[in-house]
């Protein structure tokens, strides 16, 4: 026993003295990479150490961080798209972290060529998959018809579908628009549309770049089925006072930023200004909506306080009003509100942690004056808080922790077809705890593993589950990767909408009913990214996912005694191909789709009304003379399914039994339904071109954008009018200009 103790011991000791010597024997380099006209955090650049194997991406903030670095003075290359590289010389210490901030200039064109350095792609050697970094410059490159919009610019994505040109909702992969989370500094918007839902509320100068995640996100993120859209703001300028004004045909704006003592501040306002702009989206129908949307963000740094940390505080408003003045008809409202604080700190370990809290209200009413309809109002009430915890380790592996707390109110009011009212007021406690770790000490195997655990929901049904989260990335080959993702994700909130409704306005969220099990779906995605060449890239993704327990109306409702909510189950699966060639002048994109979706309720399975077979975007972009630059966007799906009609029947009518008793034999034609959504609409294709031209004049700059879209004024059905059989299309043949001048 003596023997086997003291053995013991002498093992444990050589072992912490091999792990000492060999931390003696390298450093740690990090720091933050900003842009040098700005002062704002370079996203995805590339630090590599020349003489090793070793290098970093930097993350949204800007920071990097390289362990495991052999001691003397190292050649440091740091690049990205769109900025000129750079190459800095650093002494790196034994068993000290060395600091070094690098400031990044901005190369002379807009699209840059694709700059490739070491031999590996950071995008092939990250273990996340199903996702997107979409620029600025990318929202601006597709023809928008009245502005720039953020989720127009989804409708181009793979696997990313819509019910038409009048909306901006989008559905992912087969899943419900609900199922789609829209974030703004770390706050949800419940309500992310404009103006009939023809517009996102995020105004673009605010966006700096946008994170989509289309399935098989990482344990950091939940709350949602189908994907997360975070949206990256910008800082505002650290460095000088700009201020920016817009025009377009449908609102006016402005923005102001610049520096402040230890930070920098941006505030951006829009406003709406001439509704008749967007008549032909609706069908040349009248568009009395009214709206304006105000966000705000203020960041600060103090190295006396706390060295490498950050405070940041934001705000956003918006709010949409649609008033017909005539009491026939209905009137809404839609209010956003949002305020955060946001502290990031990088510790003098190599850990890292980021703290918020953020509060969020939503309140959407229907007021039907005097229409038959009955009123409605839904308000939401959200209280957050986050705090996420990074370690990384010498060998490159990370370790992810973090806890998130959500205090949530659902009220909703409204009144059935029936006369039967429902009124809800839910109130919930969402605590979530997850934990990753990232193993990247492999060069050609990174693996993300880790899972959330639900210890409170709201939805007290399930209040304890967990939902475990996997992927792997292989690249046997510098130039190809190939990727596994599998996962478990759940969702508590959902929206109440009428499937049949073609344009619905009136969306309420509620916390699923106790007596309801939360929706729960399972993805399974596997895919390959490879780069033909320097400036050609391919990629490949197949997926299936299955849902159970989605929260429907209950349609058969006659009774206060009826439940509410019914609960139903669906399953989705396709193929997502893209290929995105990218030269110093020109790009050209494109993408096909292979969808299948299919939702189950009372025993029957049936497609979904936004089910799309086939879809195709191309996308393609040239600047040419005297930086002029000319982009196109040609879309095509195959037609929705919809409901036909069967037949015709005699329905016996009598509005009023008790003082028409005597109407015997009064019928009204009435229509027989066929298989739900077993008919499809005709196939959907146009094609729009934009030209655009920055130019300075004196001591401003002038952004010039001239958009046409439906080129060919290609006739898209919405739906045919069933009591004439009217037929009703989409947007026409539309020109538009706007203009932005910058100080």
């Amino acid at each position: 026993m003596t023997i086997t103790t003291s053995a013991t011991r002498i093992f444990l000791f050589n072992l912490l003295m091999v792990s000492y010597l060999f931390s003696q024997s390298t450093g740690t380099l990090r720091g933050f990479v900003t842009d040098s006209t700005h002062g704002g955090s370079v996203i995805s650049a590339n630090i590599r150490i020349e003489s090793e194997k070793k290098g970093a991406s930097s993350d949204i903030q800007g920071y990097y961080f390289i362990p495991g670095i052999k001691p003397g003075v190292k050649t440091v290359i740091v690049s990205n798209i769109g900025y000129v590289t750079k190459e800095l010389q650093v002494t790196i210490t034994p068993e000290k972290i060395t600091q070094l901030n690098i400031a990044l200039v901005p190369s002379s064109l807009t699209l840059d060529e694709v700059s490739i350095t070491g031999t590996r792609r950071p995008e092939l050697t990250d273990p996340s998959i199903s996702i997107e970094q979409i620029p600025l410059e990318q929202i601006k490159s597709v023809p928008a018809g009245v502005e720039a919009d953020m989720l127009r610019a989804l409708k181009i994505s793979p696997g990313v579908t819509s019910t038409g040109d009048i909306t901006a909702r989008y559905y992912v992969r087969g899943g419900g628009s609900d199922q789609n989370a829209v974030m703004v500094n770390g706050a949800v918007l419940y309500n992310p549309f404009h103006a009939l839902g023809l517009f996102s509320v995020v105004d673009p100068e605010m966006i700096k770049m946008l994170e989509f995640f289309k399935g098989g996100f990482t344990s950091e993120w939940g709350g949602r089925l189908s994907s997360i859209l975070n949206v990256v703001t910008r800082d505002g300028n650290k460095n000088r006072f700009v201020g920016t004004a817009a025009a377009s045909s449908m609102s006016g704006k402005v923005s102001v930023e610049g520096p402040i003592p230890g930070g920098s501040f941006l505030v951006t306002g829009r406003k709406s200004y001439r509704p008749e702009a967007v008549q032909k989206f609706l069908n040349n129908r009248a568009a009395p909506f009214d709206f304006y949307d105000l966000s705000f963000k203020l960041n600060y740094s103090n190295p006396e306080f706390y060295e490498n940390g950050w405070f940041t505080f934001h705000g956003f408003f918006s709010d949409d009003k649609i008033e017909n003045n005539d009491p026939t008809k209905e009137d809404y409202k839609f209010n956003n509100s949002t305020l955060g604080m946001n502290w990031y700190q990088v510790w003098a370990s190599p850990l890292s942690s980021n703290m918020s809290f953020t509060y969020t209200t939503f309140v959407g009413e229907v007021m039907p004056n005097l229409t038959t309809s009955k009123p409605r109002k839904n308000v939401v009430t959200d209280f957050s808080s986050n705090w996420d915890f990074t370690y990384i380790f010498e060998s490159r592996d990370e370790l992810w922790a973090g806890f998130y707390n959500k205090i949530l109110n659902t009220e909703l009011k409204l009144t059935n077809l029936f006369g039967s009212k429902t009124e809800i007021d839910k109130r919930g406690l969402d605590m979530v705890a997850y934990l990753k770790y990232k193993v990247l000490r492999h060069e050609t195997v990174k693996i993300d593993i880790g899972t959330r655990l639900n210890i409170a929901s709201a939805s007290e049904q399930k209040p304890f589950f967990l939902e475990p989260r996997f992927n792997i990335t292989w690249t046997p080959a510098p130039i190809l990767a190939i990727r596994l993702g599998i996962g478990r994700f759940s969702q508590n909130l959902v929206t109440l909408s009428n499937e049949e409704e073609l344009i619905s306005i009136f969306e309420p969220w509620v916390v699923v009913p106790d007596y309801l099990k939360p929706a729960q779906a399972t993805h399974f995605i596997v895919g390959a990214d490879y780069y033909f060449t320097e400036w050609l890239k391919f990629s490949l993704e197949a997926y299936y996912k299955d849902i159970v327990n989605l929260v429907d109306i209950n349609e058969l409702k006659y009774t206060n005694l009826d439940p509410d909510f019914v609960q139903a189950d669906g399953r989705s699966y396709g193929v997502d191909f893209a290929f995105d060639i990218s030269r110093q002048n020109y790009f050209f994109k494109g993408s096909y789709s292979l969808g299948y979706s299919f939702k189950s309720k009372g025993g029957f399975e049936f497609p979904p009304r936004y089910d799309t077979r086939h879809s195709i975007n191309l996308q393609a972009g040239w600047i040419f003379y005297d930086g002029w630059q000319i982009n196109a966007v040609w879309r095509f799906s195959t037609g929705l399914p919809f409901t036909g009609i069967a037949g015709y029947y005699d329905k016996w009518n009598i509005p009023d039994p008790w003082s028409q008793w005597y109407a015997i034999g009064q019928y009204d034609p009435a229509f027989l339904y066929g298989a739900r959504n077993a008919q499809r609409l005709p196939s959907y294709h146009r094609l729009d071109i934009s030209l655009s031209k920055s130019f300075r004049l004196f001591f401003t700059k002038i952004d010039l954008d001239v958009s046409l879209l439906n080129v060919y004024d290609r006739h898209n059905i919405f739906y045919f009018v069933r009591d004439t059989g009217e037929r009703v299309d989409m947007l026409p043949f539309l020109p538009s200009a706007s203009l932005r001048i910058e100080i």
